[in-house]
């Protein structure tokens, strides 16, 4: 069983709807064009904070402030080999159209909210990091939960 550590980032819009990556439909990729998180491993020597702005960087060319959240114990299942995997969540505050973002690693983003999670394929099991977020946060302009 391989154990990891990663990042992932939950930016939110002020219709508190989360920015998301459709992954590249490649061969050899795990969960290929499946939804996922922007974020990924955190390299040997490398801070979960320093690997965060590092994955922004080269997944969008900007890193808005993030904050740490939480860290989840996860446990998935890719090619019938099991993965123990500590992510540590940020979430942060985006103000950008998906038009004006510069994606350099999957298909595409979108948006989405609470009722898009059961529509949707999401790697990694990442679905649950996004029940998780809705459950806890409402981050719409005038909302308070």
């Amino acid at each position: 069983m391989a154990n990891l550590r990663t990042v992932s980032a939950l930016l939110y819009n002020p219709q508190g709807k989360v920015i998301s990556q459709l992954r590249d439909d490649k061969p050899g990729l795990m969960f290929p064009a499946h939804w996922s998180t922007l974020g990924g491993r955190i390299e040997d020597g490398e801070t979960p904070d320093e690997a965060m702005r590092r994955e922004l960087i080269e997944e969008i060319e900007i890193c808005p402030p993030v904050t740490f959240w939480r860290m989840f114990e996860h446990q998935f299942v890719s090619n019938g080999n099991s993965y123990d995997v500590d992510i540590y969540v940020y979430v942060g505050a985006i103000d950008l159209e998906i038009a004006d973002i510069h994606l350099h690693e999957g298909q595409r983003l979108a948006y989405l909210d609470v009722s898009d999670i059961d529509k949707l394929s999401f790697a990694f099991g990442l679905d649950h990091l996004y029940r998780e977020f809705f459950a806890t946060h409402d981050h719409r302009a005038g909302s308070h939960l």
